[in-house]
């Protein structure tokens, strides 16, 4: 018979490397864009706004905007645009939008396997399967960038990433998740 010890720690384990795992995952990244634009052409950028997907009061919150736009404006500034006013004729709009997901995962911890009875035949063992839910916030920002005279979309990048109750470490997910978009900006229609 098996012992309830090792199925204990077995779940135990399990429910640290899955708690573990899912503070430590990098945030999922995409970006597309319109091969038909001319990338060089775009040499400053003002902020249009920002759109709360949910309503779930991120645009009540100045300091969250004001981190996002820094890191949006570090990463155009390191690719060689520069920030002006909307009244200054930007070459690109840059508009983005925030939303949080509440989610569950469930996880099953699966039949046991091993042996069993007397004669310690091979089977599934019965009683020692159970099912894990975990209740976790999923935030998504998208960061558009538009031509002003066509409202033409030209660039979008996709962060999407497991939220924890660490301001700190939010944003570093969103900074690391910013900088990976912008990675391969401008764009090269080859790479993509």
């Amino acid at each position: 018979m098996m012992s309830k010890r090792p199925l204990v720690t077995y779940l135990a384990l399990r429910l640290l490397v899955v708690i573990a795992a899912s503070g430590c995952v990098a945030p999922a990244v995409r970006t597309d864009f319109d091969p038909a634009a001319d990338f060089t052409t775009f040499k400053t950028y003002a902020f249009s706004g920002m759109t709360d997907v949910n309503q779930g009061g991120v645009l009540d919150n100045s300091l969250i905007r004001q981190r996002i736009e820094q890191m949006i404006e570090q990463q155009l500034s390191d690719k060689g645009l520069g920030k002006v006013g909307m009244g200054d004729d930007p070459d690109l709009l840059i508009h983005y939008w925030v939303g949080l997901q509440e989610k569950q995962r469930v996880d099953s911890t699966g039949p046991a396997v091993g042996a069993y009875g007397r004669r310690g035949g091979y089977g599934w063992g019965a009683g020692y399967s159970g099912v894990t839910t975990y209740d976790y916030t999923e935030g998504t920002l998208i960061i558009d960038l538009v031509t002003p005279a066509k409202k033409e979309l030209v660039w979008r990048g996709t962060v999407v990433g497991t939220l924890t109750d660490s301001k700190e470490k939010n944003i570093q997910m969103v900074n690391e998740g910013i900088t990976k978009a912008f990675e391969d900006y401008p764009p090269n229609s080859a790479n993509h």
